[in-house]
């Protein structure tokens, strides 16, 4: 996975509204902002308008994902810990529990390894981008053993490089950001097929990327990709078929 390190020629360490290197950020449908403040143990929330922030989780290390569900729970994955936690947003007497993940990297059905972006759907089944074991883990409600549900195994028919990040429709379908291929990628009732970087080759042009981190759709459709090393962001446009589809 694409990190920040510290001592790096390349990346200059810089701080912003009392941010230090954020790597995690949601926002709410009330257009709530929840960032991760990682380098400073915290994950904080900055209200629609607000010109300051709270503290809403105290972590021991970055989110490389954030996430809060409709029952209002906070998640943060906790890449370099090898762990999915989350805490709840209503309690602030709430604990901090484990939902992902045993603080090991490995590839047993009960560990993860660097995880990244993560979602979760209305049934409250968490999936995550397990970046090192390259695969999409996915854990239902409740459960500690995960199931792969795209990755590098025999019997599924697509392989990936470190995804960073992954999101879920309405309809269940999965868009992931295939990062080490510099691609993304989505499904549909036919399998999985290619949305943008599709030569799967890092490069500069407009129809590549270059170890992208993470995406977003906007309400039309179109994707808004952060392309990391080629240092923008890249915008591909929705194409609907002849057919209307």
């Amino acid at each position: 996975m694409y990190e920040w390190r510290e001592g790096s020629t390349a990346v200059t360490r810089t701080t912003f509204g009392g941010l230090v290197q954020p790597t995690g950020l949601f926002i709410t449908i009330d257009g709530t902002i929840y960032v991760d403040n990682g380098a400073e143990g915290k994950v904080e929330k900055w209200a629609f308008n607000e010109k300051k922030s709270i503290v809403v989780m105290n972590i021991s290390s970055a989110c490389y994902g954030l996430f809060v569900d409709t029952n209002n729970n906070l998640y943060c994955s906790l890449g370099r810990e090898h762990r999915v936690v989350k805490q709840s947003l209503d309690d602030d007497t709430s604990i901090i529990k484990n939902v992902a993940g045993n603080g090991s990297c490995g590839t047993a059905f009960n560990m993860i390894c660097t995880p990244g972006g993560i979602f979760v759907n209305v049934n409250f089944d968490l999936y995550v981008a397990d970046c090192h074991n390259q695969r999409i883990r996915l854990f239902k409600f409740g459960e500690i053993i995960g199931i792969t549900v795209v990755g590098d195994v025999e019997s599924l028919s697509i392989r990936l490089s470190c995804p960073s990040a992954i999101f879920v429709d309405a309809d269940g379908y999965l868009f992931i950001v295939d990062q080490g291929n510099h691609r993304i990628i989505g499904s549909n009732s036919n399998g999985f097929y290619c949305l943008a970087g599709c030569s799967g080759v890092k490069g500069a042009a407009s129809d590549q990327l270059y170890l992208p981190f993470t995406a977003a759709f906007d309400n039309y459709g179109n994707i808004f990709v952060a392309d990391a090393f080629n240092y923008r962001i890249q915008k591909f446009n929705l194409m609907i078929n002849t057919n209307g589809k």
